[in-house]
């Protein structure tokens, strides 16, 4: 087995067709199924099926794929370690980020990671927190800013940030008390996230524990449409303070901790176990750390 063969099937997987990935990869048919034939002398088992288009990946191959992805990662991430030595890391490094960190965290990142180094280019993907786990698990991400709600967590996450959570509302000419009890959401119509979902799961255990119905009249997968709700239609949710920051500040919305129990989420900054980081991973990491700590002191965040 060699990295040639595994990059080959990794494109025949991907195109579907070994004419196609042959004039892809700038070899000839032949080449390329002899490398595919290798493989499957070498694993034991048939990779491809034929069919009337092309070719599609058989059970046994789809169980080889993730395996050859990763290792053809981890050696793509070898060599270009070894290459930046002395120089500006390069390449790109994906980020999974919280809808409620991504208004406050993003361009900062940006400009930081821009002027230091400019051979590295983000992407950023933005996601509820269940998302961000099925992303990190996968390896589609490299780094991921999520939340947690419960104190147990794995080893390699690491807590940025701790809130209460609080009920948000609509803008009140009356002022809004600074906390307010739990059981005071029964009747209130609520807009919350879509389960699964931690937040959800917290709000909805939290009810049943009180012996408490709520009211939940709208769920929405995405916070820019519950602060729009909240705002145009007199309806609540329950946030981070973080989410709706610039929102309290200009007067669109009130808020109140909500406390008996009070309700804490923990932002959490991890990196995926599917592969090592690579040293623009590393660096962009380090980069994060600086700009929360920059934005903890100008937002008061705890």
């Amino acid at each position: 087995m060699d990295l040639k063969s595994l990059k080959i099937f990794l494109r025949v997987c991907e195109m579907g067709s070994l004419t196609k990935a042959a004039i892809a990869l700038g070899v000839t048919q032949p080449t390329l199924s002899r490398a595919i034939g290798s493989l499957e002398d070498e694993f034991g088992g048939s990779l491809f099926y034929r069919t009337g288009r092309g070719v599609e990946v058989t059970d046994f191959g789809k169980t080889v794929l993730p395996l050859a992805r990763n290792l053809v990662a981890h050696a793509d991430e070898m060599v270009t370690d070894i290459r930046e030595q002395g120089k500006s890391p390069t390449g790109t490094v994906v980020l999974g980020v919280l809808p409620s960190m991504t208004q406050h965290l993003a361009a900062r990142l940006f400009e930081v990671v821009r002027a230091q180094y400019p051979g590295v280019r983000l992407r950023i993907y933005e996601g509820f927190s269940d998302k961000i786990d099925e992303w990190l698990a996968s390896g589609f991400i490299d780094i991921g800013i999520l939340s947690r709600y419960r104190a147990t967590r794995p080893q390699q996450e690491e807590v940025l940030l701790n809130s209460g959570l609080m009920l948000v509302g609509p803008p009140s000419e009356k002022p809004v008390p600074e906390q307010i009890d739990f059981h005071k959401l029964v009747g209130l119509p609520l807009v919350l996230p879509v389960s699964p979902n931690g937040l959800r799961l917290l709000v909805d255990e939290t009810a049943n524990r009180l012996d408490i119905k709520l009211n939940v009249i709208l769920e929405a997968d995405s916070l820019s449409t519950q602060k729009d709700v909240i705002q145009q239609c007199g309806c609540y949710s329950v946030l981070s303070a973080r989410a709706v920051f610039h929102e309290r500040q200009a007067g669109l919305v009130s808020a109140s901790q909500i406390i008996n129990p009070v309700l804490t989420r923990q932002a959490i900054l991890t990196s995926t176990t599917h592969r090592p980081l690579s040293r623009s991973s590393r660096e962009v990491l380090r980069l994060m750390h600086q700009v929360i700590d920059e934005l903890r002191t100008q937002m008061g965040w705890e």
